[in-house]
C-alpha cells in the first residue's frame, strides 16, 4: 500500500455520516470485524475487491466514487422507482396542500428514491413520513 492517502477513507466515513451509523453498525452491515472496518477508513489496510461490493449493494453506492472518487456517489436510481416515489411526493404533496417549490419537491422526490431504496419502505409511506415532519 502506498504512503498516499487515496481518499477511500474519506468516502466510507462520507457513506457512514450520510446514513448516520457508527463504525461498529458499518462493519456489521457489511460483513467485516470492527477493526478490519476501521483499518479501512483510515486506510491503513486496502479495501478488498468483495467488501467494497458489498459496501456498494448495502449503502446503493457508485463502486467507481468508492473507489476512485469518481462520478455520483449513488447509484442510478431504478425508473420505476424514480417514477414511483415522483407520484408518492407530487400526491401527498397534493394532499396535504402543500405548496412547495418545484426545485424543493425535486429534491423530496430523490430523498424519497434514496430512502425507499435503502430501507425496503414504498416510496409512498416514505412520502408521508417525509410529510409529517413539515
Amino acid at each position: 500500500m502506498s504512503t498516499d492517502l487515496s481518499g477511500i477513507g474519506l468516502r466510507l466515513r462520507e457513506i457512514r455520516k450520510i446514513n448516520d451509523i457508527t463504525q461498529p453498525v458499518m462493519a456489521a452491515a457489511i460483513d467485516v470485524s470492527d477493526r478490519a472496518y476501521k483499518n479501512y477508513e483510515q486506510e491503513k489496510r486496502d479495501l478488498p475487491a468483495l467488501t467494497a461490493l458489498n459496501i456498494s449493494e448495502a449503502f446503493r453506492v457508485n463502486l467507481d466514487w468508492l473507489l476512485a472518487g469518481r462520478g455520483k456517489i449513488h447509484k442510478s436510481d431504478d425508473p420505476e422507482l424514480a417514477e414511483a416515489s415522483a407520484i408518492a411526493v407530487l400526491s401527498e404533496a397534493d394532499r396535504r396542500g402543500t405548496n412547495l417549490p418545484i426545485a424543493k419537491l425535486g429534491k423530496i422526490i430523490g430523498f424519497v428514491a434514496t430512502q425507499a431504496a435503502q430501507t425496503g419502505e414504498s416510496p409512498a409511506q416514505v412520502a408521508s413520513h417525509y410529510f409529517e415532519t413539515l
